[in-house]
């Protein structure tokens, strides 16, 4: 058996493929496998270490406004097309899995024209531009809300959560207080919140956190904040100028590698994050409560989208960001911290929505097809 995953550009896209690699190999040990990425996407350097054999293909983000750009990114995924079909035939592949991204469109399509069964993961509440295109030549379509279901064609879609990489629930054992002194100028004993901003970062995130963490510290709450690689500059002078640097409760880092995530989620009480279904659905394998702020500028505000339906299950508060400031931000906080009866009952609706066996199901969609 030979499958193939595409999906690259964010962690959101690349790490639930690499979450169902992880489950076809454990259900079929025999399964060849091809990861096909973009030459200049971060799966360049995430996929390899993990043994999977990589191809690149040429690939380019669309932007929301048409100009000259838009016409290189047609001709990227052509020419992405075709060198796709290329690696498809040469490794004599039996279905392709688009996970998100321009190349995986370009990996889909060719494999659909290829006459091979393909499968896509559809996540957001709000399906995206790719997604919605390549619908017409998936057999299974894999959606996290039910009502995402209604967007595309009955008959191939199913609800199976979104794969989550393993490890990202930290052992049992591992309890939130001995999590939380693995990070620098933590306490065991404090109450926690926890700052993501994606893979990618999130400045109007980290400039509100950073405003907000010294009254957040005086009143004993303290923060472990991902501010991203390409922010983590930005935000190091922000808190020379406040005076934060190795303030005991304060714990910046440029980004959390697959070892800190689980014990940085188990260490948090609360977590303030993008919108990102994939982040979304890492917190529900956890269990926590969530302050989402969507990224206002996310196509389609699909973003929103996810973050709602969480809100109206009493896992998540929904915080748009151009109606956020770092004393409302911390008025919520403290009101969090304050009844903890209400951040269990967050905890146990984000756990409900939670699909801890996605990767599995989706794996067996796999097969099912080549079979």
């Amino acid at each position: 058996m030979r499958v193939v995953l595409s999906g690259g550009g964010t962690g959101g896209h690349i790490f639930p493929a690499l979450a169902v690699a992880e489950s076809l190999r454990r259900l079929e040990p025999d399964v060849e496998l091809l990861y096909i990425g973009a030459t200049t996407g971060i799966e360049t350097s995430i996929v390899p270490p993990r043994g999977i054999p990589f191809q690149a293909v040429t690939a380019r983000k669309l932007r929301k406004v048409l100009s000259p750009a838009t016409l290189l990114v047609a001709l990227s995924l052509v020419k992405g097309y075709f060198e796709a079909r290329t690696y498809l035939r040469a490794f004599k592949a039996d279905v392709v899995v688009g996970t998100g991204g321009y190349v995986a469109m370009a990996a889909v399509w060719a494999g659909a024209h290829l006459g091979l069964p393909t499968l896509i993961l559809a996540p957001d509440s709000i399906p995206g531009r790719t997604n919605r295109l390549l619908a017409r030549y998936a057999k299974k379509i894999c959606v996290v809300f039910p009502e995402t279901v209604a967007r595309f064609p009955k008959e191939k879609t199913v609800v199976t959560g979104l794969p989550v990489r393993a490890g990202i629930v930290a052992p049992a054992e591992v309890t939130p207080q001995a999590a939380r002194c693995r990070f620098a100028n933590l306490r065991s004993d404090a109450f926690t919140v926890l700052v993501l901003g994606g893979s990618q970062g999130a400045q109007a995130i980290n400039t509100l956190i950073v405003e907000a963490v010294p009254k957040l510290l005086e009143a004993g709450v303290q923060v472990l904040h991902q501010a991203g690689s390409r922010n983590i500059e930005a935000v190091q002078k922000q808190i020379q100028e406040k005076g934060l640097q190795d303030r005991e409760g304060y714990c910046p880092v440029a980004f959390l590698d697959e070892e800190q995530m689980p014990l940085a989620l188990r260490a948090a009480d609360v977590v303030v994050c993008r919108g990102g279904i994939s982040t979304l659905s890492e917190l529900m394998a956890n269990a926590l409560p969530a302050m989402v702020v969507p990224l206002p500028t996310a196509y389609a505000d699909h973003q929103t989208a996810n973050a709602r339906a969480l809100e109206k299950a009493g896992a998540a508060l929904l915080r748009p960001e151009n109606a956020l400031s770092a004393s409302n931000l911390i008025a919520d906080l403290l009101a969090l911290r304050d009844d903890p009866a209400r951040r269990q009952r967050m905890a146990e609706a984000s756990r409900a929505m939670g699909r801890p066996d996605a990767a599995d199901a989706v794996a067996r969609l796999v097969l099912e097809q080549i079979k």
